[in-house]
């Protein structure tokens, strides 16, 4: 079950999009990008107008974080999107006064975003990402997989469920 703080980080993100004039959609099931069995689901999935995917998953808890439920790591950029609580767990303040990674936590070369309802731009960027080369057939799968999630949602607002 969705909750409304997912929601809401969500239409934070498509706005983030359409402002650097991007191409998302909610809810990407993929193929067998990463190699494994079965599908992988991203929260959110973008692209831009010269060719370049960003994954974002989002985190509203730390249990969900430390879940069985995998970060999907299938895009040229990939981002961990999380609200106050699980950045707090992630970055712990040391004894100096700063913060520092939680080293229960391997990013893996996932950037991190901050979600921040209290401000105008509601997502802070907080470390950054790897850059990830994609394959022609990785990208091909991110393409179909966009534009079925494309459709779906499109029919949800013709048709309804």
């Amino acid at each position: 079950m969705e909750t409304e703080e997912t929601k809401q980080i969500k239409i934070a993100l498509t706005k983030h999009s359409k402002s650097l004039i991007r191409h998302g959609v909610q809810e990407v099931t993929i193929g067998h990008i990463t190699g494994g069995k079965g599908y992988d689901r991203c929260d959110y999935v973008e692209f831009d107008n010269n060719g370049n995917f960003y994954a974002y998953e989002i985190k509203v808890s730390v249990s969900d974080l430390n879940s069985n439920n995998k970060l999907s790591y299938c895009a040229n950029k990939n981002y961990l999107v999380v609200n106050q609580a699980v950045y707090d767990w992630l970055f712990k303040i040391n004894n100096n006064g700063q913060r520092k990674i939680n080293h229960e936590f391997n990013s893996g070369g996932f950037g991190i975003i901050l979600y921040r309802p209290d401000r105008v731009d509601k997502l802070q960027s907080v470390t950054r990402c790897s850059n990830r080369q994609l394959g022609l057939g990785e990208r091909m799968e991110l393409l179909e997989a966009i534009a079925k999630s494309a459709c779906r949602d499109a029919g949800k607002l013709l048709i309804g469920n």
